[in-house]
């Protein structure tokens, strides 16, 4: 399927109505604190150089593909839509489960990890439109592999002691290092 512009209507009987997608879009997406998720997804790509995903669907066993090479988001943040005023998650973690594949192996389907962190810690600082409020941190499966065997949760505070966070600018970088030494 191609990438909808937003001005597709709907129809009815064939014939187009005064709603569009970008009205839907709205409708469902417009509390992007609601979705923190997708949003990461949708910065990471964009890192990367990416109009969309070849494989974006939620039932897929990476989020998208890059220079061969499998990527999986994973996000967490400090502030939730859903918390009570003024409390903050205290347990900030990522899943890393493995996964049966095409093939039949149980294993992590992918071969570089981002996780992602919305830093704020109230609605106006974890706001996810501001690439500033966002910390990146890249990492070979082999590393998380290697590491955390069969856990299929990581923490944020065990991820932030083995790689470095970086900002939006310099994640394509910060991807394209961990793919180079892969080889």
């Amino acid at each position: 399927m191609n990438l909808l512009s937003g001005k597709e209507p709907f129809t009815s009987s064939g014939s187009a109505t005064s709603y569009t997608i970008t009205d839907y879009w709205s409708f469902q997406f417009s509390n992007v604190l609601h979705v923190p998720e997708e949003v990461a997804e949708f910065l990471v790509a964009k890192a990367l150089g990416l109009e969309k995903p070849q494989n974006k669907d939620t039932w897929t066993l990476f989020d998208m593909k890059y220079r061969g090479k499998r990527i999986e988001v994973k996000e967490t943040s400090y502030y939730h839509s859903f918390n009570e005023a003024g409390k903050v998650s205290s347990r900030r973690s990522f899943g890393i489960t493995k996964a049966y594949g095409e093939d039949g192996a149980y294993e992590r389907q992918n071969d570089v990890y981002v996780f992602c962190l919305l830093k704020g810690t109230d609605e106006d600082s974890a706001w996810p439109l501001e690439l500033g409020h966002w910390e990146f941190y890249v990492l070979p499966t082999s590393t998380i592999n290697e590491m955390f065997t069969d856990q299929k949760t990581v923490s944020l505070s065990r991820i932030q002691k083995i790689a470095s966070p970086v900002d939006w600018d310099h994640l394509r970088d910060a991807v394209e290092e961990v793919i180079s030494a892969m080889r």
